[in-house]
This record gives C-alpha cells, sequence and structure tokens, in this order.
C-alpha cells in the first residue's frame, strides 16, 4: 500500500488507484484542515529520508464532499479504500472516524504516531506512547463507528451494515518495556468491539535532526522524523516483536524503508501481512509507478 502522507485529495486518489497497490490509503485527515508545517518539510537523504509535514489536510469537511467519489474510485479498481484518521483528542477522533465510517469506507487507520504537529512552538505529545490515551481513543472510536453503522442500516443504506474495521499505526518504541505493553493492551482489546484490527509499525523515528554544508538545518521546523532504509531495521524489530507478543487475529502491516521486492519478503518474514511505501514514493517525485516497480522485484525473487 502507499503509506498514509502521500494520498490527499480526490485527484490523488485516481492516480492510486490506477497503480499496482492493493490498497488505497487516504490521509491522515483531521476534524479541521490543516496547512501542516512552513517551509522545507521534505529531504531525501542518502540511505534516509526526514519529513516534516505536519498533517496538512483540507479537513473533515473536504472528506464529507469527496469521500463517496473516492470510495468509487477504489472500488472500480477492486480496491478498498483506507482512510487514515489523526485528531488532538479523543473526541476529534470519534468526530472524524464517525463521519468516514457513514461515507462507506473499508478500513480506518488511526495516526497515533505523528511526531511532527506543533502548537505554540512545542510538540505535541504522540499519543501510542500513552496507553490510557490509547484505549480512551479506541474506545471512543468504536463507538462512534457502531453508532455510524446503525444509522446507515436505520437509513435504508444496508440491512444490516457493520462498522468497518479499525487498526492503529504506530511510532517506534525503543523501549522494549513499553512495547510489550502497547502489545498486552492490543491483546486484552482483541476480540471486543475496542480492539485493533491491526497494527501498522512503524512511522518515523521522531526528532531527527540533519545539517546541510553550510550548517544550516535541512528541515525548517529543524527536528523531523527519519524514514527510509534507516529506519528498515528498527521497523522489521518492531513488527517481529509484536509478531510474538500479539494474537494472530491482530493483523500486522510493516512500514518503513520499503523500496525493493527484498522489503516486502523481509517484512513477510518477520510477521507482517502487508506492507505501506512513502519514501520511494516521495523520492520518484509521486510517480504511482514505484508500487508497480517494487512488486515486480519482489515476484523476480521467486
Amino acid at each position: 500500500m502507499n503509506a498514509a502522507g502521500t494520498c490527499k485529495s480526490l485527484d490523488e486518489v485516481s492516480v492510486l488507484a490506477r497503480s499496482a497497490v492493493s490498497a488505497v490509503v487516504v490521509g491522515s485527515i483531521t476534524l479541521r484542515p490543516r496547512t501542516g508545517n512552513g517551509g522545507n518539510v521534505y529531504y531525501p537523504g542518502d540511505f534516509f529520508s526526514l519529513n516534516a509535514l505536519g498533517l496538512p489536510n483540507p479537513g473533515l469537511a473536504y472528506y464529507r464532499e469527496h469521500l463517496p467519489a473516492m470510495i468509487s474510485m477504489a472500488h472500480a479498481a477492486g480496491k478498498p479504500l483506507v482512510v487514515s484518521i489523526a485528531g488532538f483528542s479523543e473526541a476529534e477522533y470519534a468526530v472524524v472516524a464517525h463521519d468516514v465510517a457513514l461515507a462507506g469506507v473499508d478500513i480506518i487507520e488511526l495516526n497515533l504516531a505523528c511526531p511532527n504537529v506543533w502548537d505554540d512552538g512545542r510538540q505535541k505529545r504522540i499519543a501510542c506512547f500513552d496507553n490510557d490515551r490509547t484505549e480512551a481513543i479506541c474506545a471512543q472510536v468504536s463507538q462512534a463507528l457502531t453508532t455510524a453503522a446503525a444509522t446507515s442500516t436505520a437509513a435504508g443504506d444496508s440491512a444490516d451494515r457493520q462498522p468497518p474495521p479499525f487498526g492503529i499505526k504506530i511510532s517506534p518504541f525503543s523501549d522494549p518495556a513499553g512495547l510489550a505493553a502497547l502489545a498486552g493492551l492490543v491483546a486484552r482489546l482483541s476480540g471486543t468491539p475496542q480492539g485493533p484490527r491491526f497494527v501498522c509499525a512503524v512511522n518515523t523515528f521522531p526528532n531527527a535532526f540533519v545539517l546541510d554544508e553550510a550548517n544550516r538545518p535541512v528541515i525548517d521546523v529543524e527536528l523531523a522524523g527519519l524514514a527510509g532504509a534507516a529506519l528498515r531495521p528498527v521497523a522489521l524489530g518492531q513488527v517481529r516483536q509484536l509478531r510474538r507478543l500479539l494474537p494472530e487475529t491482530v493483523e500486522l502491516i510493516g512500514a518503513g524503508g520499503v523500496s525493493r521486492g527484498r522489503d516486502i519478503a523481509d517484512f513477510l518474514c518477520a510477521g507482517a501481512t502487508a506492507v505501506q511505501a512513502a519514501t520511494a514514493f516521495w523520492n520518484r517525485n509521486g510517480d504511482a509507478g514505484v508500487f508497480g516497480d517494487i512488486l515486480t522485484d519482489y515476484v523476480d525473487l521467486f
């Protein structure tokens, strides 16, 4: 799949629906429009990338209007539409989840891992590092999805519409006990409406810093999320640990440095059932053909 952050608009969905991705991921989207961080927010290094986008997106009102067309485009290509959502409170996650579910999206990914959101000069807390908050978000989202399904059924859209499955995207955990605690929460919730059906591991490693030859930060807000090939061993290690900690009913999506067929094979071997890619896409200037190239390379391995 394309990873969240690479697709925000109707035109971008149209392009990705025609690409080799198995599912189209839209977002992350928020309740209100966001311009994101200003200045240079992406840097392609030799063996890594940095990004500090800051969740730019046109906001929920845009997606209320355009999600039906996005869903139709993806379905016409035989692909599910996944929407990644983010919020600054449990209630915001719930409102966005309710409305995208009402539109009929297939899967929802809760972005609990964005490290580059700033407010009054300070970074926001990364939600996945707070188990109480993670559980509260999952509970409120679950209730919102149930309400949306009941509303659709009552309106005659479906005889018995079920809530779309949701999962969580997490940051890398350098503390194995912290990762085990999160996995314990997900395992405890497994099989309940509040339980994430999948975990996407991982988002970027927070707060990387790189200078150019003139000793100026390459990212204008200075600190950025590290991704690309340098993140791949970390992401593989997270997937490996999570597969051993989680019940088999919770699927894993690997993300971090996927740019060739061998990377897909490694993530599958580590325990993932699917992968996402962003850096490879951005480093090809948004050429969706990169997904076909990666898959062809994977097929050629066998």
